[in-house]
C-alpha cells in the first residue's frame, strides 16, 4: 500500500492519496482529508465513494457488482454505480455504452500535487477517450473533477461532456430557470415523462422523487447547474459551470435527473457541457465541484 501526504501549513497535515483495494477492486486511490474522502476505482472507470469524515457513501453503488469487472465480451451494461462520464449526446452513439470509455479498466496515477488523473482506453468507435483530474481539497469535505473528451480520431468532432452521478436518494433538487425555454423550467424527455406526482415545482428548484415503478428522466436550462441530494443528515451537491451561450444536448439541458424504478433503486445526478467542435488531438472539458454538508450546516 502506498501513501502519500500533502501539508496544509507547518506540522498540520492536510490530506492524503492512498493505495488501496476497495470492495474487492484492487488498484483503487483513495483521497482523504479531515472532512472527507474520495475513492477512484481505475479498474472500472469509476469514482465509486465519496463521503464525509465517517459518514456514509453519498454515492449509489451496485451490490450485485461490487468487487466485479465487466467481461470484454459483455453485451449488455456493466452498471456498477459511482459516478461516470459519457459523450453526449447519447443518440451519437446509441446503446449500451461503449465498453472502452463504459467499464473498463483505466490508467491511473497520483500526481505530484496529490490529484489523481484517470484515462480511459480510446474507443475505436467513435475515436474518443476521456480523462478526468479529481483534486481533493486540502481540509474542506470539498471535490474538484476536471472531465476532459480528447479527440484521439483524424477528424473534428462535435460532443458534449456528459458527467452522470448515481446517488442513493429518494428525491434530487434541481435548480429552475424562472426564464427557461421549457415550460416551468422543465424539459420532460418523451419517452420517459415523469408520473403526475414525481415533481414539486418551486420558485428557483425543482424537487424530483423517486417513483418505484416508473422510470422518468427530466432536464433543465438554468443559469447555474447545481444538483443536490439530501441522505440522511448529510447534503450532497455537484456544481457545474455558468450557463454559456453554446448549444446544449436534449433540446438545450444542462443539468438532468434520471429516476430508476425498483430494482435497482437510485437517481442520477447529470450535468452537461455545451457541444463543441474538437479537432483532432484537442480536448472539450467539464469542470465540476462536489461538497457534502451536515443537514444543519
Amino acid at each position: 500500500m502506498l501513501s502519500v501526504s500533502a501539508f496544509g501549513g507547518p506540522g498540520r497535515q492536510a490530506h492524503t492519496a492512498t493505495r488501496i483495494t476497495y470492495r474487492g477492486w484492487a488498484g483503487s486511490i483513495r483521497l482523504a482529508n479531515r472532512s472527507a474522502e474520495v475513492v477512484v476505482v481505475p479498474a472500472i472507470g469509476r469514482i465509486m465513494r465519496f463521503a464525509p469524515a465517517g459518514g456514509p457513501n453519498m454515492l449509489w453503488e451496485n451490490q450485485d457488482l461490487v468487487g466485479q469487472l465487466a467481461a470484454p465480451d459483455r453485451k449488455d451494461w456493466a452498471n456498477f454505480g459511482g459516478d461516470k462520464v459519457w459523450p453526449a449526446p447519447q443518440a451519437r452513439w446509441g446503446w449500451p455504452p461503449d465498453m472502452s470509455l463504459d467499464g473498463s479498466p483505466w490508467t491511473a496515477r497520483v500526481r505530484p500535487d496529490r490529484s489523481v488523473v484517470m484515462e480511459s482506453p480510446t474507443s475505436t468507435a467513435i475515436g474518443l477517450r476521456i480523462r478526468r483530474t479529481i483534486f481533493m481539497h486540502a481540509t474542506a469535505a470539498r471535490v474538484t473533477v476536471r472531465n476532459a473528451l480528447i479527440n484521439a480520431s483524424d477528424k473534428p468532432a462535435e460532443w458534449s461532456v456528459w458527467e452522470v452521478a448515481q446517488v442513493d436518494a429518494g428525491s434530487v433538487s434541481m435548480p429552475r430557470n424562472k426564464r427557461s425555454a421549457f415550460r416551468n423550467g422543465c424539459f420532460e424527455f418523451p419517452d420517459n415523462r415523469p408520473p403526475a406526482d414525481a415533481l414539486t415545482i418551486h420558485g428557483d428548484r425543482i424537487d424530483a422523487r423517486r417513483h418505484v415503478t416508473q422510470a422518468y428522466k427530466i432536464g433543465g436550462d438554468p443559469q447555474a447547474a447545481r444538483l443536490t441530494v439530501r441522505k440522511g443528515l448529510w447534503v450532497f451537491s455537484i456544481a457545474g459551470p455558468q450557463r454559456s451561450r453554446g448549444v446544449y444536448p436534449d433540446e438545450g439541458c444542462s443539468v438532468e435527473v434520471y429516476s430508476s424504478p425498483d430494482p435497482p433503486a437510485y437517481m442520477e445526478m447529470e450535468v452537461l457541457s455545451p457541444i463543441v467542435t474538437i479537432g483532432p488531438g484537442r480536448s472539450a472539458e467539464l469542470m465540476t465541484t462536489w461538497t457534502v454538508k451536515h443537514a444543519r450546516d
